[in-house]
């Protein structure tokens, strides 16, 4: 180990890794949306009016798929209404008056070492707690390591972290080695496994070492230095990295006897199993041209865009674009008064410096999109069918199978908006797929009346 998957990029990786991490003051207002996960969204469990303790429970729901959402800080809730989401929807949230105690919530109470050792102990734990899949896509944590019983042989802590400018795992490692060892640890308890392992790129050599000097084995985790090369943060490719399986098109990493965390997802169940402290914080990076300077912050989840980025020294320049993630996977935010949520990684303010867009952008029938695309696609004939609008032909190159991270539009010298296309592309066969649905349940309704 490791071993290599096909493709992949080496960007600019525009690391700040010597800013060390801020830790903020909560603003005099944070909104906490009710969703926050992949899954049914929460629903309000407080009122106006209300004071609500720092970690008390302000959201949930009974569904299966769904992680409940708590107060980053102590006050009174003064408003319940739709607010700007950083994905564009206005979502349900509960707005809270910071009051600056930060007097806390003894909700949970951390586990006892028996309940440590009990899978549904931990599980309920990490459920209760809204731990969620902190490198981005929010999949709620208890139901994902839950619903791979008797599937999964594998555990995986994700270190990676390959996206340009994003340093947050890498200060997480260097300042909690040892509690992410025993999240990684916990989480494999509650899996029933023997052993986990933790894949790093070797640009985190300090890291890899301060966590090797901690005896990992002692955790029942192996570190594994891992090739720096874009997208190795992505699932499948560390999949591919550690065990040398492949996921399938279509499949998930489970059916590969595989499940995948990250390495904030390790300290959040760390602090919810141990400490008692429910998902509320994160770490995260602050960069682009349009700000003072990068930093890397601790900030309470509910913490409005324009308010981070005052702490980062106000803009120096008006932000063309706001990026919430790294460069290459990143979504575009709808707005400053967005807030971060629990899966956001960075938070990058671009001008036009960063803008790689041309007016007329060609093909010049290279092939380098070929070559660089992970999952041994071929971009520039679903980019054609996708301009034609042939379903077919899109659905028989796998235009499906991209999980858009963004390689070969990097590599692309013509500038086509190759991952724009797929992202489009995707909508617009779900579009097709719910049309023809609807279309099928009305001729049936129809045949029944006659």
């Amino acid at each position: 180990m490791p071993y290599k998957f096909r493709g992949g990029v080496h960007p600019n990786y525009m690391k700040a890794p010597q800013e060390e991490v801020v830790v903020i003051t909560p603003p005099k207002e944070v909104v906490v949306p009710m969703a926050q996960h992949i899954g049914a969204p929460c629903q309000p469990i407080v009122a106006v009016g209300d004071y609500v303790k720092m970690g008390q429970k302000v959201g949930d729901n009974t569904a299966p798929l769904c992680a409940p959402v708590h107060s980053p800080v102590s006050g009174k809730v003064i408003k319940i209404e739709p607010r700007l989401h950083p994905l564009g929807d206005l979502i349900p949230a509960v707005v809270i008056e910071n009051d600056f105690q930060d007097t806390p919530c003894t909700d949970l109470a951390p586990l006892t070492e028996e309940e440590l050792k009990d899978p549904n102990a931990i599980f309920a734990r990490l459920r209760e707690a809204g731990i969620v899949g902190m490198g981005g896509a929010m999949f709620p944590t208890a139901f994902k390591l839950k619903g791979g019983i008797g599937k999964v042989d594998t555990l995986i802590c994700n270190g990676a972290e390959c996206e340009p400018y994003l340093n947050g795992d890498h200060w997480t490692m260097k300042l909690h080695p040892e509690e992410i060892l025993k999240g990684i640890e916990i989480a494999r308890v509650a899996c029933g496994l023997d052993k986990a392992y933790y894949g790093i790129e070797k640009n985190k050599q300090d890291a890899i070492d301060l966590l090797n000097s901690l005896n990992p084995a002692k955790y029942g985790v192996e570190i594994v230095p891992e090739d720096v090369k874009y997208p190795q943060g992505a699932e499948k490719m560390q999949i591919k990295a550690i065990t040398n399986r492949e996921v399938p098109p279509g499949k998930l990493p489970a059916d590969v006897g595989c499940n995948v965390i990250s390495t904030q997802t390790a300290y959040a169940i760390y602090r919810a199993c141990y400490e008692g402290v429910p998902c509320y914080e994160r770490i995260l990076t602050v960069g682009g041209t349009a700000v003072n300077k990068p930093y890397n912050l601790q900030c309470r989840i509910g913490t409005s865009f324009q308010y981070i980025a005052e702490q980062c020294g106000g803009f120096v320049r008006t932000p063309r674009k706001i990026v919430l993630g790294g460069p290459m996977m990143g979504l575009i935010c709808t707005g400053l008064e967005a807030v971060n949520v629990k899966g956001t990684a960075g938070i990058l303010f671009f001008t036009e410096e960063e803008d790689r867009t041309v007016e007329n952008p060609v093909c010049i029938r290279c092939g380098k999109c070929i070559t660089v695309c992970p999952m041994g696609l071929e971009p520039v004939y679903m980019h054609n069918y996708f301009k034609k609008g042939d379903f077919e032909n899109m659905k028989k190159y796998h235009i499906l199978d991209c999980f858009e991270c963004g390689s070969c539009s990097y590599n692309c010298p013509g500038r086509l908006p190759l991952t724009h296309s797929f992202k489009t592309a995707k909508l617009l066969f779900a579009a097709k797929a719910a049309e023809e649905k609807a279309r099928a349940e009305a001729a049936k309704k129809e045949a029944e009346n006659k």
